[in-house]
């Protein structure tokens, strides 16, 4: 079990390397809502980049903070670099450790007087080695310790701009909006860079006045509601510096009811385009306000004081333009920024990195909302007037769920650059029709931190990551997958949400960044093993009530089919943080928690699927396959068999069975078990296969032709038996790149399982690996097709050996089948490096058809038939012929190819029209498999061939096809 969430551990370190966020403090310019953390401070106020200049760095509230520092063994340098305006992302920073990078970093002084400030005084054109201070005009600074491994350092990147002409700032406050009561006093100081007129104005109304460099004047507060503006006009001879700020007097909110119908998040009203209602649930909370575009660039108003209802906030925005997207935030009981919840859009900072291909013309993150804070760089989105996706397929059916064959997808993985969205997904459906699978699941689509993950660290469960695409497209790529006949699954993640995800803040300690113990959400700590981000508390009302919202969302409005629930056995209140075993037990509170959500989605969507990640108990699992099923419905439970059919496939004994792959054996009454071979979470195949693989004399499971053969052995095993299956991206091509690589495409390390891998849409040019695929999609096509593979009763060999059998007898079942209807089916195959002789069971005697030998018929006599069979050799029996596809595919390509002579007494030509041959093998009515010697382009020899019927396979780059050739 553990392995199974080692990469949640690994994703939560890889998603915190994106918590960078760039900040941009203007000497002289005040964000608004700025808080003590970090603060720097210039002497000269207006710093000229040819002359000495004081930085000091409050790092109060950082991981510097309250360091044991000293200033041999433990300083802390300033990691400093050039930032020209509007220079692009490249210019940043990169990981130089400041110890031995003179040019970028230097020792900081810790200020006496205060430990958590340090100081550093350098002229900026002499430290860069500039000759002119105008090639300086910015620059970016970070304070951190020596050990750039112990990742104690200031929490955002800040700039300081360089003067070049007449300014003016406020000294005090430091804050552009913030709140007063009536009767306060505070400070006002108005700093400018040169002599000048400088004017305080207080609504409107001249205060102050005063010549020279500085302003000061004590304000008393004497407003008893409402928003006031502070401007201060500086005028030094020709030039003008305006600055501003406001203060807004605290007051009780009002209390009103709520219009009836209004619901959580955004309401539009549909008559009036320039009018929407917001509506926030903040269980405990005093005060909201909304600030966004729509509020004075973003400052507080009272104007924009939400009305309390119980435990809701709401309010009217009126003056809004048809079609015009408005960022906006909630700021609650004042401290606390956070955006709509159930808001279909969330901007970022990390926005600008999107590919404009991906989604086109979309809305920067407001410069004026930026915080020092990267967990409040969030904004919600509004917009009246949007154009609705108009929907294509109406009354679209699902596939059952035991004729599932389900195509697990990364988008980032699928696609390489500026291709990795849903239109790239959208011209992929033939390919996916082709393959013959009838479901897609997608790795977590819902917004998440960063724009390169796995998504399994969601912040927003309403907004589909942008980094993918619009969600009109979404919805486009859905609908174009109805057309097809093809259902769309979401990896949903529900056991886990991340900062700053709404409901998360709303109860939450910032300075150990962890939720209070009120959050009506959140659990202060998990009560499972290998818990990462944030463990909702799934038996409070307000997570049930948030959960079904986000449920009846996707089915409804996105169209979806179902969910994939990651880390399900999360599910749980029963207290076992570290104990794996007890967690894994059957938990009857947690069967509980699932049926009821379950029976929430059927009330509205009665057959949407409901798979879950549980890997618990097996009465657990067999109870919840088997809830409702009656009705149709029923959950499914993912089932891992990527070890067993792995250390098949790599030639060696399975220490663990196959046979539980049949959901029959698990005590199953319905196919509920998703059977895989491979998933997100397991090493693949063929990377195994070549690294570990057995061999014996010649035979080398590390070749790679040899691995993929035994790939498609397994997968007749694993086709043949029934219940739904899954398969992930690029199985069917035997992708062998490891789960483990890195960003350089060789180097393996645990540290990268989630980081981005080789994108290998190459190997449909090489036909072995084209030949698996054939193979791939003729066995979904079987399951199709044929009803005894997915309705049939199996009979699945027990045991760690090397030889699987697997025998389908079809419902009601007969000895003398009359049709199809009534097929019987056996497959085998040998796992072992070494020829083995098989014994192999057959549901009745007579004659039997094998598939992989053009039908050759073998009479069976008695209860099992002796086989001897060569390393990595399958067969697959039917008592009924039916005709192999392969040469259907390929006769539908039209490919026309001509072999002669036939018969033969040594030599074999094979011309393929405009096509190359790649390769041919020659099989025996035995289904024995040679491989000929080339002599040329078009020419084989097949001299030491005993005489006989054989079956020549032809591979070229797009297909394959069968020809029965007589050896004389």
């Amino acid at each position: 079990m553990a392995s199974d969430f080692l990469f949640l551990i690994q994703l939560k370190k890889y998603c915190m390397r994106y918590i960078w966020v760039n900040i941009i403090l203007v000497v002289g310019v005040f964000m608004a809502f700025s808080s003590q953390a970090q603060i720097v401070t210039t002497n000269p106020a207006f710093p000229v980049a040819n002359q000495p200049v004081t930085i000091t760095v409050d790092v109060t509230g950082t991981s510097l903070d309250k360091l044991a520092w000293d200033n041999t063994t433990n300083p802390v340098y300033i990691w400093t670099w050039i930032k020209k305006t509007g220079s692009p992302d490249s210019d940043a920073p990169t990981n130089v450790n400041p110890a031995t990078a003179a040019q970028a970093a230097a020792k900081c002084t810790r200020v006496s007087t205060n430990p958590d400030k340090y100081q550093i005084t350098f002229t900026p054109t002499t430290f860069f080695n500039k000759a002119a201070a105008s090639d300086i005009p910015r620059i970016g600074l970070k304070l951190k310790t020596k050990d750039w491994a112990d990742n104690k350092q200031t929490d955002v990147d800040k700039f300081i701009d360089f003067s070049s002409g007449f300014n003016a700032s406020f000294a005090t406050p430091t804050e552009s909006s913030f709140f007063k009561n009536t009767g306060d006093q505070f400070a006002i100081t108005v700093n400018a860079s040169a002599s000048a007129t400088l004017t305080l104005k207080i609504n409107g109304s001249t205060v102050a006045t005063q010549t020279g460099t500085t302003l000061t004047y004590s304000q008393t507060v004497t407003e008893t509601s409402g928003t006031t503006q502070v401007v201060c006009e500086a005028v030094a001879g020709t030039e003008t510096k305006t600055i501003s700020f406001s203060y807004t007097i605290r007051t009780v909110t009002t209390s009103q009811a709520r219009p009836i119908g209004l619901k959580k998040g955004i309401n539009y009203n549909l008559a009036d385009p320039t009018k929407a209602t917001l509506c926030l649930l903040a269980p405990g909370k005093s005060s909201v306000y909304v600030i966004g575009d729509f509020t004075n660039d973003w400052s507080i108003s009272s104007l924009y004081q939400m009305k309390k209802d119980g435990e809701y906030f709401w309010l009217d925005i009126s003056g809004l333009t048809s079609g015009v997207e408005y960022a906006f935030q909630y700021l609650v009981d004042e401290t606390i920024r956070i955006s709509d919840p159930f808001a279909d859009k969330i901007l970022d900072t990390e926005d600008a990195s999107i590919p404009a291909e991906s989604y086109p013309n979309l809305k920067t993150f407001p410069a004026k909302a930026v915080s020092d804070k990267w967990y409040f760089n969030r904004a919600s989105v509004l917009q009246t007037g949007q154009i609705p996706y108009v929907w294509q397929t109406a009354n679209y059916q699902k596939p059952a769920k035991e004729k599932l064959v389900i195509y697990e997808l990364h988008i980032r993985d699928f696609f390489g650059a500026g291709k990795k969205n849903y239109q790239s997904l959208i011209d992929t459906i033939k390919y996916f029709k082709r393959l013959g699978v009838n479901a897609i699941e997608l790795m977590p689509i819902t917004e998440f931190n960063g724009n390169d993950s796995w998504g399994y660290n969601p912040t927003f469960m309403f907004a589909p990551d942008k980094f993918y695409g619009t969600k009109n497209k979404l919805k486009e790529f859905i609908d174009k997958c109805h057309q097809s006949g093809i259902a769309v699954i979401m990896d949903i993640v529900m056991n886990q949400q991340d900062a700053p995800n709404s409901y998360l803040f709303m109860d939450f300690d910032f300075i150990n960044f962890k939720p209070y113990p009120t959050n009506k959400w959140f659990n202060v700590t998990a009560t499972h093993p290998y818990s990462v981000f944030y463990d909702l508390n799934h038996e409070s009302n307000y997570t049930k009530a948030y959960l079904d919202t986000i449920n009846y969302y996707w089915l409804n409005e996105f169209k979806v089919d179902g969910y994939r629930y990651d880390l399900s056995k999360g599910f749980t209140q029963t207290n076992n943080p570290t104990n794996v075993g007890a967690w894994g037990n059957y938990d009857a509170s947690r069967i509980a928690i699932l049926k009821r959500m379950a029976d929430k989605i059927w009330t509205h969507t009665p057959n949407a699927y409901v798979i879950l990640e549980h890997f618990a108990d097996n009465s657990e699992e067999k109870e919840l396959a088997e809830y409702r099923s009656g009705e149709g419905k029923g959950m499914m439970l993912w089932s891992n068999f990527n070890n067993s059919f792995n250390q098949l496939t790599m030639g060696f004994p399975s220490s663990n069975d196959i046979g539980g792959l049949y959901f029959a054996n698990r005590s199953f009454t319905v196919p509920g078990a998703v059977g895989y071979m491979e998933s997100h979470d397991e090493e693949r195949l063929m990377y195994k296969n070549i690294q570990f693989g057995n061999s014996s004399g010649t035979y080398n499971v590390k070749n790679i032709a040899t691995g993929l053969d035994r790939v498609k052995a397994a997968s007749l095993i694993f086709y043949s038996i029934p219940g739904p299956k899954m398969i992930w991206q690029f199985g069917e091509l035997g992708y062998d790149k490891s789960i483990n690589t890195c960003t350089d495409g060789t180097t393996i390390s645990n540290d990268c399982r989630t980081y981005p891998k080789p994108i290998k849409w190459d190997y449909l040019q090489d036909p072995q690996r084209n030949s698996l695929f054939l193979l791939t999609a003729d066995l979904i096509r079987l399951r199709k097709t044929f009803s005894v593979f997915t309705q049939g009763d199996a009979t699945i060999t027990q045991g760690a050996g090397v030889i699987k059998q697997v025998a389908l007898k079809n419902k009601p079942y007969t000895s003398t089948p009359a049709s199809t209807d009534q097929m019987n089916v056996v497959a085998v195959a040998n796992f072992d490096v070494t020829n083995q002789t098989a014994n192999v069971a057959f549901p009745h005697t007579g004659n039997w058809f094998e598939y992989y030998s053009y039908g050759a018929i073998t009479n069976v006599t008695s209860a099992s038939l002796t086989l001897d069979l060569l390393p990595g050799q399958y067969k697959l029996y039917t008592d009924v012929a039916i005709t192999n596809p392969i040469t259907a595919v390929a006769d539908e390509q039209k490919f026309e190819v001509n072999i002669y002579p036939n018969p033969t007494n040594g030599l074999l030509k094979v011309e393929a029209g405009k096509e190359t041959v790649e390769s041919i093998s020659l099989l025996s009515v035995q289904g024995v498999k040679s491989l000929p010697t080339r002599l040329d382009a078009t020419t084989w020899d097949v001299k030491q061939l005993p005489a006989g019927l054989y079956i020549v396979e032809i591979v070229t780059g797009s297909s394959s096809i069968r020809k029965k050739v007589i050896k004389l």
